[in-house]
């Protein structure tokens, strides 16, 4: 069983993880897996966050599925499966920790490039295929692969409210994707219940309260806050795992 004061942590940050997501869009599976790995051992992580976000991000995909863009979910779906596949044959319960400054990097070098060429704003249909291969292989290794997912959908031609259901719908066949793949290298999710129940409960009630939050934001204070979470994910991911990398050498 694990303990009272774990799932203390997890509740609250499963809540708080899931009404970011729905607001912004991502930063939530982040935040969640960054405080897992505080109070959980390393190996379990990992399948463990596939789970929670499994759920928050279907939920999130049911309660906008009317504002999704299918064409572009039905590009990605296929070379998605490809990345999965190919990452759990390889997987070894390693992290890849320089895959996090790698990624951390690429988000601030494309919000830099966003500003200084506009014409670049919406990227072209074909892009979510490779972009598909990247999410399912990197996932399997990181966990939170929202960060690297989000620039991708933020385009001037969708609406708030179509980002975040498109990329929802993209990050649950990608976190449903990692279940089977980790059922099939041995992992037991049987024997963490009562974390996943409390997160997944949590994580609902927190995708609810942030579709009510995001009805009354504007769009230009969505535009903001999305930049600005996207900006601090990313220099947190590329300092602190340039840091770490360097402490063990």
């Amino acid at each position: 069983m694990t303990s009272l004061v774990v799932l203390l942590v997890l509740i609250p940050t499963s809540f708080f993880a899931s009404m970011v997501s729905a607001v912004l869009g991502m930063a939530g599976g982040v935040s969640l897996i960054g405080v897992m790995t505080t109070v959980l051992p390393i190996e379990v992580v990992v399948p463990i966050h596939a789970v929670a976000q499994l759920f928050s991000n279907s939920t999130r995909s049911l309660l906008f599925v009317r504002r999704v863009r299918w064409r572009y979910f039905l590009v990605y779906i296929g070379p998605l499966a490809l990345g999965t596949l190919f990452a759990a044959s390889l997987w070894s319960g390693s992290k890849l920790a320089w895959l996090k400054p790698v990624i951390g990097g690429f988000i601030l070098g494309f919000l830099a490039y966003r500003r200084w060429s506009p014409k670049f704003e919406n990227p072209p249909l074909w892009i979510y295929a490779p972009l598909g291969a990247l999410i399912g292989f990197v996932g399997v290794f990181v966990g939170a692969t929202g960060p690297l997912l989000a620039p991708f959908f933020f385009r001037s031609d969708f609406a708030k409210e179509e980002i975040i259901a498109t990329k929802a719908v993209c990050q649950t066949a990608a976190h449903l994707m990692k279940v089977p793949a980790f059922l099939a290298l041995g992992f037991e999710f049987t024997a963490h219940l009562d974390i996943l129940a409390a997160i997944v409960v949590a994580g609902f009630f927190g995708t609810v309260a942030g579709k009510r939050l995001l009805e009354r934001l504007p769009e230009k204070v969505f535009v903001m806050l999305f930049e600005g979470v996207l900006f601090l994910i990313g220099a947190y991911l590329l300092g602190g795992g340039l840091f770490a990398w360097g402490s063990r050498s």
